[in-house]
């Protein structure tokens, strides 16, 4: 009998004392006196009532009576085996028909209402049985148990205290006694319960009482009670080490303390001494989980698997490990053997296709990510990582398709709007982006993905009113928006206007994201056309460093120290942006740049080959010329005078 459905739980003790072992598919039994049939047996040896050749002959006798009882009675045994609870209440009622002072049915038929629930019967059985023989043990235990579960606490000590009337020792009355004041939170009662059983009980079985002071010590809470539930504990595993539920209490004791090195401890020298549970199991796996020790978590896992083969949820959690650790073989085969028992699954259909977009067979992903059904939990994950897979594969069409049937399915997933329109800018349908945000923006007015994937594809298509109109929608929505800062106010710096606005804007998105590169560029790239150009190269060097494969922030840089008249450093930014860059009108403008840098070092460079002697002969005609100009100024201004 578990003693955790005994303690706290006291709702459920009906189910746990039908399991007492003297109501167990007992023979129901009669003595019956100055009977020539007393020593024979009974019980019939096939369910079917006595052969009855000539009913007019029939004698109604004890005999009779005996068989028919009998026949009833077992066929209710046999239905209750079979959880036919109502058929076995039907047969225990006719039972009482010919044998109405039986106890045992009375008992037995008691259980069968308390499995179906019907409790005002199962007590009024109980009592009866109880009211004709006082000292039977097992219908008071029952219907303490009733009683109990109904929270008629009084009436269900009165039941265990008879019980100890006759039987002082009797250990189960000690312990729902003391579990009822537990569950009254009358704590320090109950305690003093468990320990007068902890002395008057056998010591194979002594444990019990200090587990459950180790139980109620642990509900009462607190530094002192944590300790003396400890003591509890260490003295029950003393009386019975073995004993998985003390451990798991202590366990749990450990983790409200937060003591983490004993909880370890005491689990793995459980496992050591008596092999693999599967509380300790499933205990130990997340525990390493929390401390990543995955292999150690898989190999707990794999135990706890032993005990539970069907327990699919514990396959999943094994096939995520795999994947974690990136055991993706592995994982594949855990999902696909779960799929084989239970194929509706689309949780694991879904980590299968994962784990075979992990192990690039990406056709089999697909496949297994297009069976997910449109009302899964996982359909909008499915669907974009097969769409993104089919762009992957060069197949951009298919990828457009899958997401257009998709939306068809379910116009009510932004997720679906979102991924669409990066395919179609990607694809540079911008124009046909813009039509199914705008749209799909009517649906979600608020959801600021939306607004700022609109407001991008209508900068793509330099529809630049549009563009900020978007963003200061979505910043309307949500103020710290990073990306709509950062993109608005780049934009204003682009346009060349609302430069006050657009640095608060940087600075603001910066104080969010202060090591983001591209928010370090606009900010510059603001601080540059406010001709602030120290401040600008300042952190337009900065965030070259951290995005250093960025052409536009390259060139950005290179436009600063030019201004700067930096214009060798300016020169190799340029070269730099060149190399990086794909699109081939902005090579074009920046080799254009670089152009004019070099007509200009060119320039430079002719004018320092020029001898001094010449240098210094034209520097004297400009002052003989500049001379004769002042003289003729001079007479000309007098004359006119």
């Amino acid at each position: 009998m578990s003693r955790k459905s005994q303690l706290f739980t006291l709702g459920v003790m009906v189910v746990v004392l039908a399991s007492c072992g003297s109501l167990q598919r007992q023979r129901h039994q009669r003595t019956y006196k100055n009977s020539a049939l007393t020593n024979l047996n009974p019980a019939p040896d096939v369910f079917t009532p006595p052969d009855i050749q000539n009913f007019k002959s029939l004698t109604i006798d004890s005999v009779y009576l005996q068989s028919q009882s009998d026949y009833h009675f077992t066929l209710g045994e046999s239905l209750s085996l079979e959880g036919s609870s109502e058929k076995a209440i039907e047969e225990f009622k006719l039972t009482l028909i010919y044998d109405p002072n039986s106890v045992e049915v009375r008992l037995r038929l008691a259980m069968e209402y308390a499995r179906q629930g019907v409790l005002s019967e199962a007590i009024e059985q109980a009592e009866l049985s109880v009211k004709m023989e006082p000292k039977n043990i097992n219908g008071r235990l029952l219907l303490g148990g009733l009683y109990s579960s109904l929270k008629m606490y009084k009436m269900a000590v009165q039941q265990y205290q008879a019980i100890l009337k006759y039987e002082p020792m009797h250990e189960q009355a000690h312990i729902y006694i003391g579990a009822i004041l537990a569950e009254q939170k009358q704590y320090e009662e109950a305690v003093k319960v468990f320990s007068k059983l902890a002395k008057i009980s056998k010591k194979s079985s002594r444990y019990q009482a200090y587990y459950y002071i180790g139980r109620i010590r642990t509900e009462q809470g607190g530094k002192n009670n944590y300790r003396l539930a400890e003591a509890a504990f260490s003295k029950a595993l003393n009386l019975k080490p073995q004993d998985v539920e003390t451990v798991m209490s202590l366990a749990k004791l450990y983790e409200l303390s937060k003591k983490s090195k004993p909880l370890l401890l005491l689990l793995e020298s459980y496992q050591e001494k008596f092999g693999p549970h599967p509380h300790v199991s499933e205990k130990l796996s997340n525990i390493y989980l929390e401390k990543k020790r995955y292999n150690d978590a898989i190999k707990q896992m794999k135990y706890w698997e032993g005990f539970e083969p069907d327990n699919l949820n514990l396959k999943l959690r094994l096939g995520l490990l795999f994947i974690e650790t990136g055991n993706y073989k592995y994982a594949a085969k855990k999902f696909e053997k779960l799929l084989a028992i239970e194929p509706t699954s689309d949780r694991a259909r879904f980590y299968l296709g994962a784990t075979y977009e992990e192990l690039k067979q990406y056709n089999k992903a697909i496949h297994h990510f297009q069976k997910i059904p449109v009302g899964s939990h996982f359909f909008a994950d499915a669907t974009t990582h097969s769409a993104y897979l089919s762009k992957l594969q060069g197949k951009f069409d298919q990828s457009v398709t899958i997401m257009e049937k998709a939306i068809s399915k379910r116009d009510d997933i932004p997720q679906l709007y979102i991924f669409y329109a990066s395919l179609l800018g990607d694809k540079k349908a911008y124009s046909k982006a813009v039509k199914m945000l705008t749209n799909a923006v009517k649906k979600f007015p608020k959801n600021t993905q939306l607004l700022f994937l609109l407001g991008s594809m209508h900068d793509s298509l330099n529809n630049t009113l549009e563009t900020i109109v978007n963003m200061k929608k979505v910043l309307k929505v949500n103020p710290n928006h990073v990306q709509a800062l950062n993109y608005l106010a780049y934009t204003y710096a682009e346009q060349g206007q609302n430069l006050d606005e657009a640095e608060q804007l940087a600075r603001k998105a910066l104080s969010f994201q202060p090591k983001d590169g591209y928010i370090l560029d606009t900010l510059g790239w603001v601080l540059f056309k406010q001709n602030r150009i120290k401040e600008a190269i300042q952190l337009l060097e900065a965030a070259s460093q951290i995005k250093s494969t960025e052409s536009i922030i390259a060139e950005h840089l290179g436009d600063a120290y030019y201004k700067y008249e930096l214009v060798e450093k300016a020169r190799k930014m340029y070269l730099k942006a060149v190399n990086i860059e794909t699109d081939n009108r902005k090579i074009k403008q920046i080799l254009n740049k670089i152009a004019s840098i070099d007509q200009q070092i060119q320039g430079q460079k002719i004018k320092n080959r020029i001898p001094t002697s010449i240098k210094l002969n034209r520097i004297n005609q400009t002052n003989q010329t500049n001379q004769t100009n002042q003289t003729n100024q001079i007479n000309q201004t007098n004359q006119t005078k």
